[in-house]
């Protein structure tokens, strides 16, 4: 178990569970496992690395995450815990200098940044599966129990983690509880192998970091009331990676009655196909497991034993090489996740929640030159010229190819790398976020569409909208230096208060705020995060998503036909 830092024992249990200390502004929580200790910031309360679960350690590596042993003594909860374990030194940080050098931020600022900021540096752990609480000021403005706001962060599954930025009191005081969590990445939270399969009382293998996520989502069933939450009024939202999971608890059959509302910022887990024993676009999770037992040197029919008695050091080169990494993913491994999240959502099997869910304008502007494909589920190729610029079109839209063409105008090579960065965003990202919205009102729910394009007010920025930028108004948390001005603080208010009605409600409008109007697909409306300001409006891209449908059909009819067939490992 993970070590309990103690700080004394609890005075008494008590109904509402906060207590204030006006000497050390401690403030403690008697949580189902024991009592916490968190702080008092002033501007919110906030309990940080709260054990969820059993470290995974040893033989609980590539296990489900396991209960937690009860404890007496208050636990300090005033730090967060360690990250878990990834590679920080390629991936991430390469993103964050192309995203400082593209926003028009002075040198000096970048220079201070990757320096000083802490983002070059992050303590890692196997031990990792905590969560933070964050809780606003006065819990008193309502009679009720407030609405919960669970973060997911992304990071591809392979980086990041859920303090820092995301615990916000700024977004909490508009008056929901929030929770931010860490889930296992990479090798640790996505490895499938047969072995691990056969061991598993349910089959299941490659997606112990979606199971953290779903243990934690349990501890807010089990816990969150404590807070001053509503166990019965609970959103699931991330970006990225974290609005992949968001799809994927969606579309998972483990996860009913855990949440009651979705957001799924840049990510809907429709890209994803890889089954465990089959992927439509690289090996598979059995062939990657199999992979890396050979790649350690070990064979036979324990080859998980001794990859459990590895540490992380000697595990590294495996976990970050580029033959592997691209592999540890959600799973399609019959238990957690049936099918494809995309095919549960064409089937009209998803939980029937409100969903909100959208993408920047720029998505690709930061993530295309990483090397990956233009188009989601497509070859890489990445072109350079004219030629290139047709194989792209031709082998991934086959008999629609010239449709999506006209959607791209292209007259020379410079125009080539552009059109292939957006359209890098709008098939990876924009049209999964409309198809989504369109599956979700087709089972009846409710569902509302964002465009984000918001671009850094420099001269100098080349980036855009790019990925990942909404969060800065969204939590109020801009890196110093950042191009900004008196429109990005007017989003601040605008995002926090959508993002926080529609966790209330279901709805995010409100009498002061431009009308969101839910999305209808004989309207087809989104609401525009703009430069100058915030409007609803017919999808400015709705031509190419049409135009791409038969794309996306063929990859689900595939990925359909390969389970119905029962694919050989």
């Amino acid at each position: 178990m993970q070590t309990i830092r103690r700080i004394g024992t609890a005075a008494a249990l008590f109904a509402v569970a906060i207590l204030f200390s006006g000497c050390d502004r401690s403030v403690v929580v008697e949580t189902s496992k024991g009592p916490i200790g968190g702080l008092d910031l002033g501007d919110a309360k906030v309990f940080r690395g709260i054990p969820y679960a059993t470290p995974p350690l040893g033989e609980l590596r590539w296990r489900a995450p396991a209960p937690i042993p009860a404890w007496q003594e208050t636990l300090d909860a005033t730090e967060f815990g360690p990250a878990c374990w990834q590679d920080n030194s390629a991936g991430n940080s390469v993103f964050l200098s192309n995203m400082l050098q593209g926003s028009g931020m002075p040198a000096h600022g970048q220079w201070l940044i990757t320096q000083f900021s802490g983002f070059a540096e992050t303590t890692m752990s196997e031990d990792c599966l905590t969560l933070n609480v964050t809780v606003p000021t006065d819990t008193t403005r309502s009679d009720q129990p407030l609405p919960v706001m669970f973060w997911i962060h992304g990071g591809g599954h392979q980086y990041g983690s859920g303090g820092g930025i995301y615990e916000s009191p700024s977004l909490a005081n508009q008056g929901v509880i929030l929770v931010s969590i860490n889930y296992r990445l990479g090798l640790y939270g996505f490895l499938a192998h047969p072995e691990l399969a056969n061991e598993d009382p349910n089959g299941s293998t490659g997606n112990y970091g979606t199971l953290d996520q779903i243990a934690a989502l349990q501890w807010v069933r089990d816990n969150i009331e404590r807070f001053g939450g509503d166990p019965d009024n609970v959103t699931i939202f991330g970006e990225s990676a974290g609005g992949h999971s968001v799809g994927q608890l969606m579309a998972s059959p483990l996860t009913r009655g855990l949440f009651h509302r979705a957001i799924a910022q840049s990510g809907s887990g429709f890209q994803q196909f890889q089954t465990t024993d089959q992927s439509l676009e690289t090996i598979s999770g059995f062939q990657a497991g199999r992979r890396l037992a050979g790649m350690m040197g070990v064979s036979g029919e324990q080859e998980i034993l001794a990859l459990r008695q590895l540490d992380t050091d000697a595990l590294r080169p495996a976990a970050v090489s580029p033959e592997l990494n691209s592999t540890f993913h959600p799973q399609v491994d019959g238990y957690v996740l049936p099918e494809p999240t995309a095919l549960t959502f064409a089937r009209g099997k998803q939980a029937g929640v409100p969903l909100m869910v959208g993408s920047n304008a720029d998505e690709g502007s930061l993530l295309y030159y990483f090397g990956l494909s233009p188009v989601d589920g497509g070859p890489i190729i990445q072109p350079s010229d004219m030629n290139d610029w047709q194989q792209l079109l031709q082998t991934n839209f086959l008999d629609q190819a010239e449709n999506v063409a006209l959607q791209y105008p292209v007259d020379d090579a410079g125009d080539v790398v552009t059109n292939a960065s957006t359209m890098m965003g709008d098939t990876w990202f924009g049209r999964h976020a409309y198809y989504m919205a369109e599956r979700q009102r087709a089972i009846g729910a409710p569902a509302y569409l964002y465009f984000f394009e918001r671009t850094p007010p420099s001269a100098e920025q080349t980036i855009g909208a790019g990925h990942a930028q909404e969060l800065f108004p969204l939590f109020q948390s801009w890196l110093p230096f950042w191009p900004r001005d008196q429109r990005d603080d007017d989003l601040e208010q605008e995002m926090q208060r959508y993002w926080t009605r529609f966790a209330r409600s279901g709805n995010p409008n409100q009498a002061d705020l431009p009308q969101w109007p839910v999305f209808d697909p004989m309207k087809a409306e989104e609401m525009a995060f703009a430069n100058e300001r915030s409007y609803a409006r017919n999808v400015l891209r709705k031509a190419r998503y049409d135009a791409m449908r038969d794309q996306q059909s063929r990859r689900e009819f595939v990925a359909g036909s390969i389970l119905e067939a029962g694919a050989p490992e």
